[in-house]
């Protein structure tokens, strides 16, 4: 399983719900997510460009897609981004990929 961060903005319609309405949209979301074969990790409303941040781990990019792709089909957001977050474990198995190539690579000269 894989950790996602997906940072979300809302739609004009869904922040005047909230506003209108106001509510804890966590276990809606968690619900997105356990469909998906997933496990919510948090959920946090964010200030600047994202108006929420979710943390997951998701079974496959396939399904943190789906999930991604179902908020925005039924207009929750106007717009989103998502990264897949590395464990420290991954992070330095990564990093010692990269030294075994900088080790062995030379770049282009003149």
């Amino acid at each position: 399983m894989s950790i996602y961060m997906y940072q979300a903005v809302y739609s004009k319609e869904s922040i005047s719900g909230l506003v209108k309405n106001p509510q804890d949209r966590t276990n809606a979301i968690n619900a997105v997510v356990e469909t998906n074969g997933g496990t919510l990790i948090g959920c946090w409303l964010a200030f600047g460009e994202y108006d929420l941040v979710v943390i997951a781990e998701m079974p496959s990019d396939e399904a943190m897609a789906g999930v991604v792709l179902a908020v925005s089909a039924v207009g929750t957001t106007a717009g989103g981004k998502t990264t897949k977050l590395l464990t420290m474990e991954q992070a330095f198995k990564a990093m010692t990929g990269a030294k075994a190539v900088v080790d062995n690579y030379s770049p282009p000269s003149n």
